[in-house]
């Protein structure tokens, strides 16, 4: 990723060194420049990154030469035995020494350790480059501290944060860093300090909450810490991410107000529809599943709500309308809304429940009124369309049709309050004798009982009819509300699964007009094509 060039500088009677040096092939991302000069020229000698003496010297040259030349520059010193004594006296001016004889594999040898030397130290440099750069570019404080709590590196977020600089901050413990005294530390809810114990205790990666004064406020934050060991497993210090989470934490208390002043419940759950929290009106629901609410499913709380045997509340699904919740005495619409996160992308949902108790019991009331009579609060033609269309008309449906005797004149006679008191007294008769849900009144005096199909015998299903029959118009004359009123009924049973109501009907229809035919206040039982 790098490149870097090595300049090296040679003083020699000779180019021995020098062509040795120009054979050896550099390491990756360096390069080599040699300069060979038998004149020792001090001016030059800051643009080298490599110095070697290997000609006569003395004490002062080399002490020069150690003046002129860049610190981190790496000087060698060629000597024999007879510069023994000089080379003892100056070791502190030069890094290398190189001792003769000198030959083509000594020279490449030591001169490739120098550059490897070179090449680590660039690759140290690169890793430092990046590492900087990577916890600079971060929003979130991050610091490294040695296993005496002396800060080692921050990053830029850490500085701006205590208002110091980098070089301020290196070396210097807690107290200095966060203008925070140790009494005043004692006495607050601060653990930062304490969080770094347990850290170099336990050897693990922690998160803790902090709370930290910055700038006369306090800032909370998520705070992640992790040990730092050497090579030998020994923990040598710790290293601590944190992240500053007021604002979110006053945003979740700015919701949470929020959600408490709607006028309806609310719950939020994650994608996965664990609930993640709620209002108090919606906690107010699910009172007796209220403990634990928080990770539970929602729709494993909707059923637990529903199976709650030692309350009314029950639960009421419609496919059309949505899922209703029934609590109190109140209706609940669950509305379900998606949430969406920065991203656009799916993140949870939001479940409100709307109070649509009017509502609801208008709508009910609507659906009753239209498929009742209202005179004799039976099921209207239109409740047994709808059931027709819903209901599969099974082997061993009966269906009994009544249609009461000299109505007309009795109502021409007396009136329509008396024809209307005789409908009720006979819708008396039906309800008190079979099931409300099916029996009808299709307009006029004409009545129908229904009896699903249980796959019964035909002739079974028929004398259960003609028996209901025979009640019916028994009942009819213990009232004696007219002597000339009376009640025919016809009965048809369906043979198969193919039937459909329309064929019953017919049949049942037929039948009726056998028991008018008959003499009236009897009854028929359709029995062509049985």
């Amino acid at each position: 990723m790098y490149h870097r060039l090595v300049k090296v500088c040679i003083f020699a009677d000779d180019f021995i060194i020098s062509g040795v040096l120009k054979s050896v092939d550099p390491l990756p991302n360096l390069e080599y420049e040699i300069f060979t000069s038998e004149v020792v020229d001090f001016e030059v000698l800051r643009d080298f990154s490599i110095i070697i003496l290997n000609t006569a010297f003395s004490s002062q040259m080399i002490r020069k030469i150690y003046d002129a030349k860049k610190s981190e520059s790496i000087f060698v010193v060629c000597s024999n035995f007879q510069d023994f004594r000089v080379c003892s006296e100056n070791y502190k001016y030069f890094d290398e020494l190189w001792t003769g004889p000198l030959d083509a594999e000594k020279i490449a040898f030591l001169f490739g350790k120098i550059v490897s030397r070179i090449k680590k130290n660039e690759d140290s440099c690169l890793t430092e480059k990046y590492l900087d750069t990577l916890i600079d570019s971060l929003p979130d404080l991050i610091w490294f501290k040695d296993a005496r709590g002396a800060h080692l590196r921050v990053n830029k977020s850490f500085c701006e944060a205590v208002g110091k600089t980098k070089a301020d901050v290196q070396g210097r413990g807690h107290y200095y860093i966060w203008d925070i005294e140790p009494d005043e530390y004692a006495k607050g809810e601060y653990v930062c300090l304490e969080s770094e114990e347990i850290v170099l205790r336990e050897k693990k990666n922690c998160l803790f909450d902090e709370m930290v004064k910055i700038k006369d406020s306090m800032r909370k934050f998520k705070t992640y810490k992790s040990p730092l060991f050497d090579r030998n497993g020994d923990v040598l210090g710790t290293v601590g991410v944190a992240r500053d989470v007021t604002d979110l934490q006053n945003l979740q208390i700015e919701m949470n107000i929020l959600f408490e002043s709607l006028p309806f419940g609310v719950i939020a759950t994650d994608k996965d529809q664990h609930v993640t929290g709620g209002n108090q009106k919606s906690l107010a629901l699910f009172s007796a599943q209220s403990k634990g609410l928080l990770g539970k499913k929602f729709d494993g709380l909707l059923k637990a709500f529903a199976d709650d045997c030692s309350s009314e509340q029950r639960l009421i699904e419609d496919s059309r309308d949505g899922v209703f919740l029934l609590a109190s005495e109140r209706v609940f619409k669950i509305q379900q809304e998606k949430l969406l996160d920065v991203f656009s992308e799916f993140a949870g949902y939001i479940y409100l429940f709307l109070d649509v108790t009017k509502e609801y019991y208008q709508k009910h009331q609507l659906i009753f009124d239209a498929n009742t009579d209202y005179l004799t609060k039976l099921n209207n033609r239109r409740k047994l369309h709808d059931f027709l269309r819903d209901t599969p008309c099974m082997s061993g449906t009966a269906l009994l049709l009544a249609d009461l005797d000299n109505f007309k004149q009795i109502n021409d006679q007396y009136g329509h309050d008396e024809g209307d008191r005789i409908l009720v007294a006979f819708a008396h008769i039906l309800r008190d004798n079979f099931d409300p849900e099916n029996i009808f009144r299709l307009g006029g005096d004409e009545f129908a009982v229904l009896f699903p199909g249980t796959r019964h015998a035909k002739e079974q299903m028929l004398e259960t009819a003609h028996r209901c029959a025979r009640v019916i118009i028994s009942e009819l004359e213990k009232l004696s509300i007219h002597q000339d009123l009376s009640v025919s009924i016809g009965i048809a049973v369906t043979s198969s699964d193919d039937e459909d109501f329309g064929s019953l009907f017919k049949k049942a229809d037929i039948a009726l007009y056998d028991s008018k035919c008959s003499g009236k206040n009897t009854c028929c039982l359709w029995c062509g094509g049985a």
